[in-house]
């Protein structure tokens, strides 16, 4: 498996477990959205095994992407339930929303950027 599968189905499995995460704290009354991206984050982190600059800006795009996605589907906007009308009003999101997305894109850029294996160590 190429290293771009690799990123992207650790990307996905990463954002079922923030959902999930994000919907067992939504039972507890909790919102805590930054969970998603994390989620997202970390599952290409986990799989990644290079360094890559794009995977940095990409991982943050995805991780912002599945962060709306997720609350839109959980706490859409009364007056317009559709996915446009979301877009269309992020800025009416709650404080802690908007904040949430801020670092949801700094861990994708963060943790997706992968890494460098060090050689193991000698005997």
């Amino acid at each position: 498996m190429n290293e771009t599968a690799r990123r992207l189905l650790g990307a996905l499995a990463g954002t079922a477990v923030g959902a999930l995460a994000y919907w067992l704290l939504l039972q507890r009354e909790i919102h805590a959205l930054a969970a998603v991206g994390a989620g997202t984050a970390l599952g290409v982190a986990s799989v990644a095994r290079t360094r890559s600059p794009l995977w940095s800006g990409l991982t943050a795009l995805l991780a912002v992407a599945a962060s709306l996605v997720v609350e839109w589907t959980f706490r859409p906007f009364t007056a317009d339930p559709s996915f446009a009308f979301f877009l269309a009003n992020i800025a009416e999101l709650p404080r802690n929303s908007l904040i949430s997305l801020a670092v949801v894109a700094c861990l994708g850029a963060w943790f997706g950027r992968g890494r460098t294996r060090r050689a193991p160590a000698a005997p």
